[in-house]
Protein backbone atom coordinates (compact mmCIF):
# COMPACT_ATOMS: atom_id res chain seq x y z
CA UNK A 1 0.00 0.00 0.00
CA UNK A 2 1.33 3.44 -0.85
CA UNK A 3 2.03 5.45 2.27
CA UNK A 4 -0.60 8.08 1.49
CA UNK A 5 -3.35 5.73 0.36
CA UNK A 6 -5.61 3.52 2.41
CA UNK A 7 -6.16 -0.12 1.63
CA UNK A 8 -9.85 0.41 1.08
CA UNK A 9 -9.40 3.16 -1.52
CA UNK A 10 -6.79 1.18 -3.40
CA UNK A 11 -8.87 -1.98 -3.53
CA UNK A 12 -12.03 -0.14 -4.45
CA UNK A 13 -10.50 1.89 -7.26
CA UNK A 14 -8.50 -0.94 -8.78
CA UNK A 15 -11.12 -3.65 -8.62
CA UNK A 16 -14.16 -1.66 -9.54
CA UNK A 17 -13.11 1.30 -11.68
CA UNK A 18 -14.33 -0.38 -14.85
CA UNK A 19 -17.18 -2.38 -13.33
CA UNK A 20 -20.88 -1.65 -13.37
CA UNK A 21 -23.12 -2.68 -10.50
CA UNK A 22 -24.84 -6.04 -10.87
CA UNK A 23 -26.72 -8.57 -8.77
CA UNK A 24 -25.30 -11.82 -7.44
CA UNK A 25 -26.09 -14.61 -9.84
CA UNK A 26 -26.38 -18.36 -9.49
CA UNK A 27 -22.74 -18.94 -10.42
CA UNK A 28 -21.61 -16.71 -7.55
CA UNK A 29 -23.80 -18.59 -5.09
CA UNK A 30 -22.69 -22.01 -6.28
CA UNK A 31 -19.02 -21.06 -6.01
CA UNK A 32 -19.28 -19.53 -2.57
CA UNK A 33 -21.32 -22.39 -1.16
CA UNK A 34 -18.16 -24.49 -1.36
CA UNK A 35 -16.43 -22.30 1.24
CA UNK A 36 -17.09 -23.91 4.58
CA UNK A 37 -15.39 -23.75 7.96
CA UNK A 38 -13.45 -26.79 9.08
CA UNK A 39 -11.62 -28.02 12.14
CA UNK A 40 -8.28 -28.31 10.34
CA UNK A 41 -5.61 -26.69 12.56
CA UNK A 42 -5.07 -23.05 11.70
CA UNK A 43 -1.52 -22.59 10.33
CA UNK A 44 -1.46 -19.11 11.89
CA UNK A 45 -1.95 -20.66 15.34
CA UNK A 46 0.90 -23.09 14.69
CA UNK A 47 3.09 -20.20 13.58
CA UNK A 48 2.10 -18.07 16.60
CA UNK A 49 3.06 -20.84 19.00
CA UNK A 50 6.37 -21.39 17.23
CA UNK A 51 7.26 -17.71 17.29
CA UNK A 52 5.47 -16.29 20.31
CA UNK A 53 7.16 -15.37 23.57
CA UNK A 54 6.58 -16.66 27.09
CA UNK A 55 4.78 -19.73 28.33
CA UNK A 56 1.27 -18.67 27.26
CA UNK A 57 0.34 -20.78 24.26
CA UNK A 58 -2.24 -19.93 21.60
CA UNK A 59 -5.23 -22.19 21.15
CA UNK A 60 -8.22 -21.96 18.85
CA UNK A 61 -11.89 -22.52 19.38
CA UNK A 62 -15.28 -22.19 17.72
CA UNK A 63 -18.48 -20.58 18.92
CA UNK A 64 -21.91 -21.17 17.42
CA UNK A 65 -22.79 -23.33 14.45
CA UNK A 66 -23.73 -23.23 10.81
CA UNK A 67 -23.86 -19.87 9.09
CA UNK A 68 -22.95 -17.95 12.24
CA UNK A 69 -20.05 -20.09 13.48
CA UNK A 70 -17.11 -18.02 14.69
CA UNK A 71 -13.49 -19.10 14.87
CA UNK A 72 -11.33 -17.46 17.52
CA UNK A 73 -7.82 -17.72 18.96
CA UNK A 74 -6.86 -17.07 22.57
CA UNK A 75 -3.92 -17.00 24.96
CA UNK A 76 -3.16 -16.01 28.54
CA UNK A 77 -5.20 -15.62 31.70
CA UNK A 78 -6.78 -12.69 33.49
CA UNK A 79 -9.31 -10.01 32.53
CA UNK A 80 -10.86 -10.67 29.12
CA UNK A 81 -9.90 -8.66 26.04
CA UNK A 82 -11.63 -9.40 22.72
CA UNK A 83 -10.04 -8.19 19.47
CA UNK A 84 -12.12 -7.78 16.30
CA UNK A 85 -10.37 -7.13 12.98
CA UNK A 86 -11.53 -5.34 9.83
CA UNK A 87 -11.41 -5.72 6.05
CA UNK A 88 -9.70 -7.62 4.46
CA UNK A 89 -7.97 -9.36 7.34
CA UNK A 90 -8.17 -12.15 9.94
CA UNK A 91 -7.35 -12.72 13.60
CA UNK A 92 -3.55 -12.72 13.18
CA UNK A 93 -3.53 -8.97 12.50
CA UNK A 94 -3.67 -8.67 16.32
CA UNK A 95 -0.66 -10.93 17.02
CA UNK A 96 1.62 -8.12 18.24
CA UNK A 97 -1.01 -6.76 20.60
CA UNK A 98 -1.78 -10.26 21.89
CA UNK A 99 1.89 -10.91 22.50
CA UNK A 100 2.21 -7.69 24.49
CA UNK A 101 -0.88 -8.31 26.63
CA UNK A 102 -1.19 -12.09 27.06
CA UNK A 103 0.95 -12.09 30.21
CA UNK A 104 -1.65 -10.00 32.07
CA UNK A 105 -4.90 -10.62 30.22
CA UNK A 106 -6.87 -13.37 28.53
CA UNK A 107 -6.61 -12.17 24.94
CA UNK A 108 -9.07 -13.47 22.34
CA UNK A 109 -8.94 -12.53 18.65
CA UNK A 110 -11.95 -13.34 16.49
CA UNK A 111 -12.08 -14.26 12.84
CA UNK A 112 -14.94 -11.94 11.88
CA UNK A 113 -17.97 -13.42 10.18
CA UNK A 114 -17.12 -13.83 6.49
CA UNK A 115 -13.37 -14.01 7.17
CA UNK A 116 -10.65 -16.47 8.11
CA UNK A 117 -12.04 -19.76 9.42
CA UNK A 118 -15.38 -18.32 10.52
CA UNK A 119 -18.60 -18.99 8.60
CA UNK A 120 -19.24 -17.16 5.35
CA UNK A 121 -23.02 -16.99 4.91
CA UNK A 122 -24.52 -15.77 1.64
CA UNK A 123 -27.52 -14.20 3.35
CA UNK A 124 -26.68 -10.62 4.33
CA UNK A 125 -28.80 -10.63 7.48
CA UNK A 126 -26.12 -12.15 9.75
CA UNK A 127 -23.76 -9.32 8.76
CA UNK A 128 -26.16 -6.61 9.91
CA UNK A 129 -24.36 -4.68 12.63
CA UNK A 130 -27.08 -5.29 15.22
CA UNK A 131 -26.79 -9.04 14.54
CA UNK A 132 -23.00 -8.92 14.71
CA UNK A 133 -23.17 -7.03 18.01
CA UNK A 134 -25.58 -9.57 19.47
CA UNK A 135 -23.28 -12.38 18.30
CA UNK A 136 -20.29 -10.63 19.84
CA UNK A 137 -22.16 -10.21 23.11
CA UNK A 138 -23.07 -13.90 23.14
CA UNK A 139 -19.43 -14.80 22.52
CA UNK A 140 -18.29 -12.54 25.37
CA UNK A 141 -20.79 -14.15 27.74
CA UNK A 142 -19.59 -17.59 26.63
CA UNK A 143 -15.96 -16.66 27.27
CA UNK A 144 -16.22 -14.54 30.40
CA UNK A 145 -19.70 -14.78 31.83
CA UNK A 146 -21.34 -11.53 32.85
CA UNK A 147 -18.07 -9.86 33.87
CA UNK A 148 -17.31 -6.63 32.05
CA UNK A 149 -14.57 -6.96 29.46
CA UNK A 150 -12.37 -4.86 27.16
CA UNK A 151 -13.15 -4.65 23.43
CA UNK A 152 -10.63 -3.54 20.79
CA UNK A 153 -11.46 -3.22 17.08
CA UNK A 154 -9.80 -2.09 13.86
CA UNK A 155 -11.35 -0.82 10.60
CA UNK A 156 -14.93 -2.12 10.43
CA UNK A 157 -14.08 -4.09 13.56
CA UNK A 158 -13.67 -0.65 15.12
CA UNK A 159 -17.06 0.41 13.75
CA UNK A 160 -18.54 -2.66 15.43
CA UNK A 161 -16.62 -2.20 18.69
CA UNK A 162 -17.56 1.46 19.14
CA UNK A 163 -21.17 0.86 18.09
CA UNK A 164 -21.37 -2.14 20.44
CA UNK A 165 -20.12 0.13 23.23
CA UNK A 166 -23.05 2.46 22.51
CA UNK A 167 -25.60 -0.36 22.47
CA UNK A 168 -24.28 -2.45 25.37
CA UNK A 169 -23.06 0.11 27.93
CA UNK A 170 -23.13 -2.34 30.85
CA UNK A 171 -20.94 -4.97 29.18
CA UNK A 172 -17.65 -3.15 28.72
CA UNK A 173 -14.99 -1.93 31.10
CA UNK A 174 -13.20 -0.02 28.32
CA UNK A 175 -13.30 0.17 24.53
CA UNK A 176 -10.64 0.91 21.90
CA UNK A 177 -11.36 1.75 18.27
CA UNK A 178 -8.70 2.00 15.57
CA UNK A 179 -9.00 3.63 12.14
CA UNK A 180 -12.82 3.90 11.90
CA UNK A 181 -15.56 5.69 13.92
CA UNK A 182 -18.88 4.27 15.16
CA UNK A 183 -21.50 3.64 12.48
CA UNK A 184 -23.93 6.37 13.53
CA UNK A 185 -21.18 8.99 13.45
CA UNK A 186 -19.84 7.81 10.08
CA UNK A 187 -23.14 7.55 8.22
CA UNK A 188 -24.49 10.74 9.78
CA UNK A 189 -21.46 12.63 8.52
CA UNK A 190 -21.24 10.89 5.13
CA UNK A 191 -24.87 11.73 4.36
CA UNK A 192 -23.97 15.43 4.20
CA UNK A 193 -20.29 15.58 3.24
CA UNK A 194 -19.49 15.28 -0.48
CA UNK A 195 -15.78 14.71 0.09
CA UNK A 196 -16.50 11.88 2.51
CA UNK A 197 -18.86 10.37 -0.04
CA UNK A 198 -16.15 10.62 -2.71
CA UNK A 199 -13.61 8.86 -0.51
CA UNK A 200 -16.05 6.07 0.28
CA UNK A 201 -17.45 5.36 -3.16
CA UNK A 202 -15.71 1.98 -3.01
CA UNK A 203 -18.24 0.99 -0.32
CA UNK A 204 -21.08 1.73 -2.70
CA UNK A 205 -19.40 -0.24 -5.49
CA UNK A 206 -18.97 -3.23 -3.18
CA UNK A 207 -22.75 -3.42 -2.89
CA UNK A 208 -23.07 -4.37 -6.56
CA UNK A 209 -19.83 -6.28 -7.08
CA UNK A 210 -20.25 -9.88 -8.21
CA UNK A 211 -17.83 -12.74 -7.89
CA UNK A 212 -17.28 -12.72 -11.64
CA UNK A 213 -16.18 -9.06 -11.42
CA UNK A 214 -13.63 -9.95 -8.77
CA UNK A 215 -12.29 -12.84 -10.81
CA UNK A 216 -12.03 -10.86 -14.05
CA UNK A 217 -10.05 -8.10 -12.32
CA UNK A 218 -7.71 -10.46 -10.42
CA UNK A 219 -9.05 -8.81 -7.29
CA UNK A 220 -7.61 -11.27 -4.79
CA UNK A 221 -4.05 -10.54 -5.84
CA UNK A 222 -4.72 -6.80 -5.76
CA UNK A 223 -6.18 -7.09 -2.26
CA UNK A 224 -3.15 -8.97 -0.99
CA UNK A 225 -0.64 -6.63 -2.60
CA UNK A 226 -2.29 -3.37 -1.61
CA UNK A 227 -3.02 -4.62 1.90
CA UNK A 228 0.18 -6.28 3.03
CA UNK A 229 3.13 -5.94 0.65
CA UNK A 230 4.11 -2.52 2.03
CA UNK A 231 4.07 -3.95 5.55
CA UNK A 232 6.53 -6.63 4.41
CA UNK A 233 8.72 -4.06 2.68
CA UNK A 234 8.91 -1.96 5.85
CA UNK A 235 9.66 -4.99 7.98
CA UNK A 236 6.37 -4.89 9.92
CA UNK A 237 5.49 -8.35 8.57
CA UNK A 238 7.87 -11.18 7.77
CA UNK A 239 7.59 -13.12 4.54
CA UNK A 240 6.24 -16.06 6.54
CA UNK A 241 3.56 -13.86 8.10
CA UNK A 242 2.61 -12.51 4.68
CA UNK A 243 2.01 -16.10 3.58
CA UNK A 244 -0.38 -16.55 6.52
CA UNK A 245 -2.40 -13.58 5.28
CA UNK A 246 -2.34 -15.00 1.76
CA UNK A 247 -3.69 -18.27 3.12
CA UNK A 248 -6.44 -16.53 5.11
CA UNK A 249 -7.45 -14.51 2.03
CA UNK A 250 -6.92 -17.31 -0.45
CA UNK A 251 -9.57 -16.76 -3.10
CA UNK A 252 -11.90 -14.28 -4.75
CA UNK A 253 -14.76 -16.21 -3.13
CA UNK A 254 -13.38 -15.37 0.32
CA UNK A 255 -12.88 -11.73 -0.66
CA UNK A 256 -16.48 -11.61 -1.83
CA UNK A 257 -17.65 -12.91 1.55
CA UNK A 258 -15.56 -10.36 3.42
CA UNK A 259 -17.30 -7.57 1.48
CA UNK A 260 -20.68 -8.56 2.88
CA UNK A 261 -20.31 -6.30 5.90
CA UNK A 262 -20.45 -3.30 3.56
CA UNK A 263 -23.36 -4.70 1.60
CA UNK A 264 -25.36 -5.25 4.79
CA UNK A 265 -24.68 -1.95 6.55
CA UNK A 266 -23.82 0.85 4.12
CA UNK A 267 -26.84 2.25 2.24
CA UNK A 268 -26.53 4.75 -0.62
CA UNK A 269 -25.35 7.91 1.09
CA UNK A 270 -28.21 9.97 -0.33
CA UNK A 271 -30.66 7.54 1.26
CA UNK A 272 -29.22 7.44 4.80
CA UNK A 273 -31.95 7.72 7.44
CA UNK A 274 -32.04 7.60 11.22
CA UNK A 275 -32.90 3.90 10.97
CA UNK A 276 -29.44 3.25 9.48
CA UNK A 277 -27.64 4.98 12.36
CA UNK A 278 -27.49 1.96 14.65
CA UNK A 279 -27.95 1.86 17.60
CA UNK A 280 -29.45 5.34 17.23
CA UNK A 281 -28.54 8.78 15.89
CA UNK A 282 -27.79 10.13 19.36
CA UNK A 283 -26.26 7.02 20.95
CA UNK A 284 -23.05 7.72 22.86
CA UNK A 285 -20.21 5.81 24.52
CA UNK A 286 -20.40 6.01 28.31
CA UNK A 287 -17.38 3.91 29.39
CA UNK A 288 -13.76 5.11 28.94
CA UNK A 289 -12.86 4.95 25.26
CA UNK A 290 -9.72 5.38 23.16
CA UNK A 291 -9.57 6.06 19.42
CA UNK A 292 -6.26 5.48 17.61
CA UNK A 293 -5.87 7.15 14.24
CA UNK A 294 -3.02 7.00 11.70
CA UNK A 295 -2.56 10.47 10.26
CA UNK A 296 -1.66 9.09 6.81
CA UNK A 297 -5.01 7.27 6.53
CA UNK A 298 -7.18 8.72 3.78
CA UNK A 299 -10.46 6.83 4.30
CA UNK A 300 -12.15 9.52 6.41
CA UNK A 301 -12.03 13.29 6.22
CA UNK A 302 -10.32 15.08 9.15
CA UNK A 303 -13.60 16.74 10.17
CA UNK A 304 -15.13 13.32 10.88
CA UNK A 305 -12.15 12.16 12.94
CA UNK A 306 -12.36 15.38 14.96
CA UNK A 307 -15.89 14.38 15.96
CA UNK A 308 -14.86 11.10 17.56
CA UNK A 309 -13.79 12.81 20.80
CA UNK A 310 -17.41 13.88 21.18
CA UNK A 311 -18.76 10.35 20.65
CA UNK A 312 -18.56 9.64 24.37
CA UNK A 313 -18.38 11.18 27.80
CA UNK A 314 -14.82 9.88 28.33
CA UNK A 315 -13.36 9.51 24.84
CA UNK A 316 -9.96 10.56 23.63
CA UNK A 317 -8.17 10.35 20.28
CA UNK A 318 -4.49 9.58 19.77
CA UNK A 319 -3.07 10.48 16.35
CA UNK A 320 -0.05 8.53 15.15
CA UNK A 321 2.13 10.58 12.82
CA UNK A 322 3.42 8.72 9.76
CA UNK A 323 1.05 5.77 10.23
CA UNK A 324 -1.57 4.83 7.65
CA UNK A 325 -4.60 2.56 7.86
CA UNK A 326 -2.85 -0.42 9.48
CA UNK A 327 -2.58 1.03 12.99
CA UNK A 328 -2.35 -2.46 14.52
CA UNK A 329 0.51 -3.66 12.29
CA UNK A 330 2.51 -0.67 11.03
CA UNK A 331 5.08 0.06 13.75
CA UNK A 332 2.79 -1.86 16.13
CA UNK A 333 4.70 -0.84 19.23
CA UNK A 334 3.19 2.64 18.96
CA UNK A 335 -0.41 1.42 19.13
CA UNK A 336 0.58 -1.10 21.79
CA UNK A 337 1.98 1.66 24.01
CA UNK A 338 -1.20 3.71 23.59
CA UNK A 339 -3.35 0.71 24.52
CA UNK A 340 -1.23 -0.30 27.52
CA UNK A 341 -1.21 3.28 28.84
CA UNK A 342 -5.00 3.46 28.42
CA UNK A 343 -5.67 0.10 30.08
CA UNK A 344 -3.41 0.97 32.99
CA UNK A 345 -5.34 4.09 33.93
Amino acid sequence: MASLKSIAVLIGLFILASCMAANVDGKDIAAIESIQTSDVPDPAVIFANANGSGDEKYKEGYFGSGDTRLHYVEAGEGPLIIFYHGFPSFWYSWFDQMEALKGRYRVVAVDALGSGLSAKPLNLEPYNIAKLAAQLDALSLHLGGDEKYILIGHDWGSVLALSYAQAYPDRLHKVVGMSAPPLNLFLGHAANDKEQQRRNQYMQRFRGTTLEMLKSNNAIETARTSSYKALVKRGDLSREEFELFENALSSNEMLYSAMNWYRANIPPFEEVSDADLWPGPNARITMPGLFIWGEEDQVFVPELIDKVDNAGTDMRTIRLEGINHWTSMQEPERAIKAIIDFLGE
